[in-house]
């Protein structure tokens, strides 16, 4: 694979940096796994900036900043962004097969329709961003964050995330299903009409989001993390009919 750093030019490319845990304390380690922490983007405080007009098959796009740029439409196959600042970008209907993210901040950017298929994202953060439509199907994505982003109609089916978290999102009509959220943070958002048939779900936290019109079943909700509010919606999604006790007609 070719790369494109901040060297310029196109290098060979760099082994993939992962964080070993085997030498994590044990406190540590149940630390984490009774509140799973999300690992930032690892970001070098000066990424030059580099101006991408097209994306191109098997190309890395390493240690840099890409901003303004209008990549509308365009297909390639096995790219990958690796400590990469994208910001105020157009990323819309774009095509992407097999698409690899590592250590990348998305930052007011456009990624409307684009259809991205068996992506694979480690340490990534979407902020601000608006994903409307997005298809991410089949993909992984290990610490991933969306915060304040407009995801209305995105599509997930299929999907499996680990240690990932949604804040403030608009979630509407989003499209779980079958997909794999184990442990996913759902805080502030907006997640009316969305489809979670088929999902899993165990230790979920929606507590604090809108459930309003859900499609889920009782087979999906178990092991889910739900407030009070929540669980009133949750009894009316089920077809329960919830009424205070001085309602109940005299005899």
């Amino acid at each position: 694979m070719r790369t494109f750093s901040q060297l310029g030019g196109f290098l060979s490319n760099k082994e993939g940096r992962e964080v070993p845990t085997q030498g994590r304390s044990r406190v540590a380690r149940a630390k984490s796994e009774s509140q799973p922490l999300i690992e930032p983007p690892q970001l070098g405080r000066h990424l030059p900036v580099r101006v991408v007009s097209t994306l191109d098959d098997h190309v890395e796009y390493s240690s840099v900043t890409i901003a303004r740029a209008d990549l509308t439409g365009q297909t390639a196959h096995e790219v990958r962004f690796e400590e990469a600042h994208i910001r105020r970008s157009v990323l819309n209907r774009t095509r992407l097969h097999g698409v690899q993210v590592l250590d990348a901040r998305f930052q007011a950017t456009d990624l409307s329709g684009a259809e991205w298929e068996r992506a694979r994202f480690r340490r990534v953060e979407f902020i601000g961003c608006r994903l409307s439509g997005i298809m991410l199907l089949e993909a992984d994505l290990e610490d991933v964050k969306f915060i304040d982003c407009n995801l209305e109609g995105a599509q997930f089916a299929s999907t499996k995330f680990r240690r990932a978290r949604f804040d403030r999102c608009i979630s509407r009509g989003v499209s779980f299903d079958h997909a794999d959220l184990t442990g996913v943070v759902f805080a502030g958002s907006d997640l009316t009409s969305s489809d979670f048939r088929e999902a899993v779900l165990q230790r979920a936290d929606l507590r604090g989001s809108n459930l309003s019109r859900v499609q889920v079943r009782p087979k999906e909700l178990r092991g889910a993390i739900i407030d009070r509010a929540q669980a009133v919606q949750v009894a009316i999604l089920l077809g329960v009919i919830v009424a205070e006790e001085d309602e109940r007609p005299s005899e």
